[in-house]
């Protein structure tokens, strides 16, 4: 790196000990985040996307365009929505709904919330997955409201009906996401979140990692990837627990994290690495 951008300045070495004091740490200052390279930008977004001018055609009600938007998409949707735990005839119900919306059927066309800031087949994915969750949460929440009143008359489990959780805004994937993230760091040691900072936020190399915690780098370089394997295998733990029939890789969970600006995070430890089950 060089000396007159150095994001780390040492005023000395630790030798002879297995890691660095607290106050070692404090001898390697932390320029401010706005002199840091913005690395959400090397996560797939932009501000330029390709598929904007597509977009505008279709939201100008170019036929042309609007027949390939669901012609290129929809078997890639459905595949995707089958996988991660819907059921045909709910794929193709979720996708009606989908490209209903897009056209502005009921509304302000949802096509107009695509800012270009991940592809546009991410996007849809996003989308239709948020979408396949709030739909599979109401179901069980009708199967268990019909199932406490069973014991009641038909026309009561009908006038009951009208209770049912709505349908929410796209937003239920985002917090559960988020929530899964939260957690897999929160679990981290304070002194392992600050080592995956320096690598993957400031771009501190291993090498100088192993001189601030004077430690070897095969040492740092195990140390990392034992935590992010740590990390993925807690954030799909997390997913699988908050619904038990959602189908998520780890390759899944870094695109869907893409689309959010929220997540931006995932894509800035650059974590997204080959899952640990395929190793």
């Amino acid at each position: 790196m060089r000396s007159d951008s150095t994001l780390l300045k040492a005023d000395n070495t630790y030798s002879g000990r297995r890691s660095p004091p607290a106050q070692a740490r404090d001898d390697f200052v932390l320029e401010p985040p706005d002199k840091v390279k913005d690395r959400a930008k090397d996560c797939g977004i932009s501000d330029r996307s390709p598929d904007l001018p597509f977009i505008k055609q279709v939201l100008d009600s170019d036929e042309s365009a609007t027949r390939a938007l669901r012609a290129r998409y929809s078997a890639q949707l459905k595949a995707t929505l089958c996988k991660r735990g819907a059921s045909s005839t709910e794929a193709e119900d979720l996708l009606a709904d989908l490209w209903a919306d897009c056209f502005g059927s009921s509304g302000e066309p949802l096509l107009l919330k695509y800012g270009g800031r991940c592809p546009l087949s991410s996007w849809l994915i996003t989308v239709v997955t948020n979408r396949l969750i709030d739909f599979k949460r109401r179901e069980a929440s009708r199967r268990e409201s019909l199932r406490d009143k069973s014991g009641k008359s038909q026309t009561n489990d009908f006038e009951g009906i009208g209770n049912f959780p709505a349908r929410q805004p796209d937003n239920a994937l985002v917090g559960l996401l988020h929530q899964a993230v939260m957690n897999a760091f929160a679990a981290e040691s304070p002194e392992m979140l600050l080592m995956l900072r320096l690598v993957h936020m400031y771009e501190v190399t291993q090498r100088e990692i192993g001189r601030i915690w004077n430690w070897h780098e095969s040492k740092v370089s195990r140390a990392l990837e034992s935590a992010r394997v740590r990390i993925r295998t807690a954030v799909l733990a997390e997913l699988h627990r908050t619904d038990p029939w959602l189908t998520l890789g780890w390759d899944d969970f870094v695109e869907l994290s893409r689309c959010a600006p929220e997540l931006a995070s995932v894509c800035e430890l650059e974590i997204n690495v080959q899952d640990s089950s395929s190793r």
